[in-house]
């Protein structure tokens, strides 16, 4: 059960009782005196609150829209930032549980530091003395105890073993955080509080030639979730395996694993290329960087950012009547009418929706208008923009016949990492039209964003059978979007939905 709300001291004017005539601003000596819908608060009277930090610090928000006053002195036990006096936060003690299971917390005083919701890397810079996911966070019994554009949600703490309390966290879009790591080999904690419906966790190198990522993934429950005997394809908890330089982290990766609340551990490594006389992965000695991303809400909109290389000249520039740049984009026919029409209605199909678009020229990169694959991680950098997905429409692209190359997944929620984006090759129209294009964009989102192939062929070894999705009603047939084919189908199924509406790369 919840602690008991602490008892104001406050005395308060019954609401059946008739309202006063003093307006907003206007002196008063309790609610009595104020309008029916404002508040007696500090002798003036004020609007009614719908959350406590409208009321100032020292005290919560009733349901009934009345301030009162906070009693909590130093040293006795809280819940909720709330139940402390001025100058006071409410603060986790170790790792020490209530009867509800929630660290048991008290009220102390409070840090010259940052207040909830700013960037922090330890306690100290908080005047909450708690961070927590790389942010400053204010515990709650409520979300009426916090701030607009927040919820209280139970979140694991690494101080504290994994044991949960609850605390305000933003509730809407995507919410990243660095996590230290000290090592080429190391363990590494990764709290997801209830709130999160998806995450993407991006893992980094600076040496391009040493590959990166998760070796070993454990469940909350100590669930092994990643191993290196473990099929890529075939996974049904999560999307990852190492790469050269940067890889990426993908959660759900079906919708019979759904993200579980608690705390993850990551056996985080780099390797070096090879194997060595066992045939295992030679360490690495670079020390990996790791940034992860939630994804908070319900709300699947998907922003695209459209960016152009120089197109001048192309061999099939008739089929965009001679020229395409950003200005050309936002009012052609053939963009707009046709290939924006067709892309919104296939990420329908997946249960998203198509949100803002923006438009940049990219004019100063000659050596990336005709883009080699090895290349790719110079353009992928200029993606600027985290919310959504950056793509990049280039002359052409090598080897000749690629028609769109992108990560799987990519990094979600970042902007100008070397996978930050998905590359379109506009040689595709000299034998293919904008529907068609279309449908190659919308596929290589749809892998960025976290979905399997629904059939492939494993690329380090073409001998090996075609691998199938493992979410369950995603089938081989080439009706499907997810089909390796750029003549192949449109259709979505339910459980490839369940996992684009989770991706951080939705606002």
């Amino acid at each position: 059960m919840r602690a008991a709300l602490l008892i104001p001291v406050l005395t308060v004017t019954l609401l059946g009782c008739p309202g006063g005539d003093a307006s907003i601003g206007e002196s008063c000596t309790d609610h009595g005196s104020c309008s029916s819908n404002l508040q007696c608060l500090r002798d003036i009277c004020v609007e009614r609150c719908d959350r406590a930090p409208e009321c100032g610090d020292g005290y919560r928000c009733a349901e009934d829209g009345i301030c009162h006053a906070a009693t909590g002195q130093p040293g006795d036990a809280c819940s909720s930032e709330v139940d402390c006096r001025v100058g006071l936060s409410c603060q986790v003690e170790g790792v020490t549980t209530r009867d509800d299971g929630l660290l048991q917390a008290s009220c102390v005083a409070e840090n010259a530091g940052r207040p909830a919701g700013d960037l922090c890397v330890d306690d100290r810079q908080c005047r909450n003395g708690t961070c927590d996911l790389g942010h400053c966070i204010d515990l709650c019994r409520d979300t009426i105890d916090c701030a607009a554009g927040t919820g209280c949600t139970a979140i694991p703490r690494i101080e504290s073993n994994g044991l949960r309390y609850e605390g305000c966290l933003q509730s809407r879009g995507s919410l990243s955080w660095s996590i230290p790591v000290d090592g080429t080999n190391e363990l590494v904690p990764l709290p997801i509080p209830d709130s999160a419906r998806g995450v993407s966790v991006l893992f980094s190198v600076e040496d391009p030639n040493q590959k990166v990522g998760a070796e070993y993934l454990f469940s909350p429950d100590n669930v092994t979730l990643l191993a290196p005997e473990m099929a890529y394809y075939s996974n049904p908890f999560v999307r990852h395996r190492p790469e050269l330089g940067q890889s990426v982290l993908a959660m759900p990766a079906t919708p019979t694993a759904p993200l579980q609340a608690g705390m993850y551990n990551v056996r985080l490594r780099s390797f070096r290329r090879g194997l060595d006389m066992n045939g295992n992965p030679v360490g690495g000695t670079a020390i990996p960087s790791m940034t992860a991303v939630l994804k908070l809400d319900p709300n699947a909109v998907l922003d695209l950012h459209f960016y152009f290389l120089d197109l001048t000249d192309h061999p099939c520039r008739q089929t965009f009547g001679g020229a395409l740049d950003a200005t050309i984009a936002q009012t052609a026919d053939f963009f707009q009418t046709t290939y924006i029409t067709q892309l919104r209605t296939l990420i329908a199909k997946g249960g998203v929706g198509l949100g803002s678009l923006t438009y940049t020229d990219l004019r100063n990169h000659p050596d990336l208008d005709g883009l080699d694959v090895s290349n790719v991680s110079s353009l992928l950098s200029l993606g600027a923009h985290a919310t959504g997905i950056n793509v990049f429409f280039v002359r052409t692209l090598t080897p000749v016949g690629l028609q769109a190359i992108g990560p799987n997944p990519g990094p979600a929620g970042l902007a100008n990492t070397r996978q930050s984006g998905v590359v379109i090759s506009i040689d595709t129209l000299c034998y293919r039209n904008w529907t068609q294009l279309a449908r190659t964009t919308a596929r290589e989102l749809a892998l960025y964003m976290g979905l399997y192939a629904n059939s492939e062929i494993d690329a380090n070894d073409i001998t090996l059978p075609t691998h199938f999705d493992p979410i369950p009603d995603s089938d081989s047939s080439s009706t499907n979007l997810m089909f390796n084919s750029d003549l192949a189908g449109t259709e979505l199924s339910d459980g490839q939905r369940f996992v684009l509406t989770r991706s951080p790369a939705l606002r």
